[in-house]
């Protein structure tokens, strides 16, 4: 795959700047620089240096170019890097969005326990594209299991928008759309799972439900969806965090699912993402299966219908234009068949994108 991760660096990067948190904040933060620490031996420094440089993930052109640093601009890195204080662990966040997804009590006591959400994945996303390697390692590893927690709670503030929330208010559940996201509600709602007979988990079904959907709002309202797909980047961006995005069995497809989302910036950013899943080997297949689920559970006629409606719609927003038009070329010319080829340029011909750039 090879630089394949540094992909989805797009120019939103500058949307999430580090800064210093208050006092209790839970983000990463660096200490006052103080006295500059005097120089150690050589061969101290040369073994902290390629420590340091472990950490940074770099491409080796980069570690080439760094290597051939002086002693003192070296132990100038070193004292940077040292100075960085990673103040919480990766559990430190995953604790809280789990309890997010704890949607057990009323409204009122769930909006007082989210109202934190956003500024706890704004910090998270901060602490994965800025720590080092390290910390995005043991956040992904099997203990942690950090991907999986970041697309449940992806997933939950995708529910609002998934289900028709009108019928849901009136006590029942849209069948077709009910029985797409059935498993995904059903894994978000286990206490409806230990009711002790068949019809007491059909009575609370589906009170359980409209209380995933309607906590599930409060989420979506706000910048947390956004935030999460910052948070995906940044785990995209390492090798090993690209290789478990591409093997999830619900990333790529939760990932396209906010595509359906009023605010372009991330729809733009969807659509980085996803050119950058379809460049490397079987993302293409990937990506058509997402869009596939996609068409199932927002009910199109067609694949790339609802992607169409907003190219047309978004025609004042530069950015998203350009990320949709890129992502367009991405799908249909990275496949070597010709007759595939000129099949997927077909879909979106018939969806007017021919007519709407003339």
């Amino acid at each position: 795959m090879g630089n394949a991760a540094g992909i989805v660096e797009g120019p939103q990067a500058k949307e999430a700047k580090m800064v210093s948190g208050p006092p209790g904040s839970t983000g990463p933060q660096k200490q006052t620089a103080g006295l500059k620490l005097p120089m150690p031996p050589e061969e101290e420094l040369e073994e902290r240096f390629s420590a340091v440089l472990n950490t940074m993930n770099l491409p080796p052109d980069k570690v080439k170019i760094l290597s051939q640093y002086d002693s003192e601009k070296k132990w100038d890195l070193i004292c940077d890097q040292e100075r960085f204080q990673v103040k919480n662990p990766p559990s430190a966040y995953l604790e809280k969005l789990k309890s997010y997804l704890d949607h057990g009590g009323v409204s009122r006591k769930f909006k007082r326990r989210v109202q934190e959400s956003t500024q706890v994945l704004r910090e998270l996303e901060i602490s994965l594209r800025t720590n080092h390697i390290g910390w995005a390692q043991e956040f992904l590893n099997e203990e942690n299991q950090g991907l999986d927690v970041l697309v449940d709670y992806l997933s939950f503030a995708h529910s609002a928008v998934t289900y028709d929330t009108d019928t849901l208010d009136n006590g029942s559940l849209p069948t077709d759309k009910g029985k797409t996201m059935d498993k995904s509600l059903e894994d978000l709602s286990r206490s409806a799972s230990n009711s002790p007979s068949h019809s007491a988990l059909k009575a609370s079904k589906g009170f359980t439900v409209r209380k995933v959907v309607r906590n599930s709002r409060v989420v979506s309202q706000k910048d947390d969806v956004h935030l999460c797909i910052m948070c995906l980047r940044a785990i995209m961006n390492y090798q090993s965090g690209f290789n478990l995005v591409m093997k999830h069995p619900c990333c790529v497809n939760e990932l396209t699912l906010s595509l359906n989302n009023r605010n372009p910036r991330t729809k733009a950013l969807v659509l980085e993402l996803l050119a950058a899943v379809c460049l490397v080997r079987g993302g293409h297949d990937i990506i058509l299966s997402a869009f596939d689920n996609f068409k199932e559970v927002c009910g199109e006629k067609s694949r790339f219908e609802k992607l169409m409606e907003f190219f047309r719609s978004e025609d004042s927003n530069i950015d998203f234009m350009v990320a949709c038009m890129q992502f367009i070329n991405i799908v249909v010319h990275s496949v070597e068949n010709m007759n595939f080829r000129v099949h997927l340029q077909y879909e979106f011909t018939r969806h007017g994108l021919d007519d709407y750039l003339e």
